[in-house]
């Protein structure tokens, strides 16, 4: 059985149960998102991410709005042609709305030989990150940007390497990994995510045919020492009921699952159900899981690749208040002398929760 997968199991059946209720609107969301490479039938490289987070809508009386708020709708340019917003827009018609979170990520990285004590030439290093996350979004009808910072560390404190040998050792009787001696050492790590979404206005013509499509673009970037980069992409849905709400299908460090856009309404029918598919290019300046640290001396025995180009494809689905999605993300080469590329499935699960 895959090394992994009943860690991440573990993680999305710790989660209530969610009943049908016509909670739609509620103030708080709990959101379980789920990465493994047995989804994908391999077994390599990032192999395993799992992460909880909680979400809370923020007052959204304009008035109320601080200045933290005001000075995130500046640097997100919601609702505005400017790319450093317009605070007029505080007094137009589309309110904007605003929420916070709060995340606990595990991300584990690990060659393809379980018996080599290093990782063999081709092979992705054995890394391990355990950290939190604390982001704050703006929304209107057409835009959304976020706000994240990432606390976390490297090395035997992430304890990736426990918990596999664990899930291993006491459920699925799997080999345990010979090479977590020679990980990323730790480090605290400390990162900025700036993330923006924009619908695709050309894409909205459907709302009167069976079948709906609707997509946004979005373009980002991370600042910090766990990884730096930049990137951009677009994601296209398309099925039956969409919902004015989007969330994001994978473990993904500076978004987790906000909802996008328009808040879903009260009368939306209590069923959607839709494929979509995205693709994105990223420009990576450092990458502590290749990189290794940034202020010790340790060499991972890669060379990091500047660009990677990643593809998405999925199906989700909402019933009542429980919104649900399944994808499979293929990766390009993120270091020299890769012998396969990488890819992966990833299961979402985001729910209202009442109080």
């Amino acid at each position: 059985m895959n090394r992994s997968l009943h860690f991440g199991l573990c993680i999305l059946c710790a989660l209530p149960i969610a009943t049908y209720a016509d909670s739609k609107g509620s103030d708080w969301k709990l959101i379980s998102q789920w990465d493994n490479d047995l989804l994908s039938g391999t077994d390599r490289g990032y192999t395993n991410g799992s992460r909880i987070a909680i979400i809370h809508d923020l007052d959204p009386d304009q008035e109320t709005h601080n200045k933290l708020q005001k000075a995130l709708y500046r640097i997100s340019g919601v609702g505005s042609n400017s790319p450093w917003g317009d605070e007029r827009r505080f007094l137009g018609e589309d309110t904007l709305r605003f929420s916070w979170g709060m995340g606990l990520t595990q991300l584990m990285y690990t060659p393809d030989d379980y018996t080599a004590s290093t990782a063999p030439d081709g092979e992705r290093p054995y890394a391990g990150w355990l950290g939190v996350e604390f982001s704050l979004n703006v929304s209107d009808r057409s835009s959304v940007g976020g706000v994240t910072l990432s606390i976390g560390t490297t090395g035997k404190y992430s304890y990736a390497h426990e918990a596999q040998d664990w899930v291993h050792d006491k459920i699925s009787s799997s080999p345990l990994y010979q090479g977590w001696d020679s990980q990323v050492p730790g480090e605290l790590t400390l990162n900025l995510h700036l993330d923006r979404k924009e619908k695709i206005k050309q894409l909205n013509i459907a709302n009167d045919w069976p079948i709906e499509i609707d997509g946004y673009y979005e373009w980002g970037a991370a600042i910090g020492n766990f990884r730096t980069d930049a990137y951009i992409g677009a994601l296209t849905r398309f099925g039956y009921n969409l919902t004015n709400t989007y969330a994001t299908p994978r473990v993904q460090l500076g978004s987790y699952g906000h909802a996008l856009f328009e808040p879903e309404s009260s009368e939306a029918p209590p069923f959607s159900i839709n494929g979509f598919a995205g693709i994105r290019g990223t420009a990576v300046a450092y990458d502590i899981t290749l990189d290794g640290p940034l202020f010790r001396d340790f060499d991972t025995g890669v060379d990091r690749k500047p660009l990677v180009g990643e593809f998405i494809i999925g199906l989700s689905s909402r019933i009542g208040s429980v919104d649900f999605s399944l994808s499979q993300t293929y990766r390009s080469d993120e270091f020299k002398g890769q012998s396969k590329n990488q890819r992966f499935g990833s299961v979402m699960i985001r729910m209202d929760f009442p109080f």
